[in-house]
């Protein structure tokens, strides 16, 4: 009996060795969204296509390149007189990063 306990437990413990879980991919991850990030967290200060009104700058026609957005984004914008909050505490570097990309797109239309 002792012996076939061993058997059984070997063969548990090799099966159980060879399904290591796979880590998720780029691939597996769910993309995120930069207009729909862009609409939960700045369209209600610079307009769902990022032209509101004078107090925000046009974000179709703003001279900044991705690294440029991203700082603004993560850290706001404390000079003159329009003031931006920072994200870095409501959103992700991934989130962050595809605002950017949306703005840089409105750019190429």
């Amino acid at each position: 009996m002792k012996k076939y306990t061993l058997y059984i437990l070997g063969a548990i413990l090799l099966i159980a060795s060879c399904s290591k879980k796979a880590s998720p991919t780029a691939s597996s991850r769910k993309a995120i969204d930069g207009a729909t990030v862009f609409s939960r967290n700045c369209a209600h200060c610079h307009g769902p296509m990022g032209i509101k009104d004078e107090r925000t700058p046009d974000l179709q026609t703003i001279a900044l390149d991705k690294a440029g957005l991203v700082k603004s984004i993560t850290y706001g914008k404390t000079g003159g007189k329009n003031k931006m909050p920072a994200f870095e505490d409501k959103l992700g570097q991934d989130e962050i990063s595809a605002v950017a990309d949306l703005i840089i797109s409105w750019h190429k239309k």
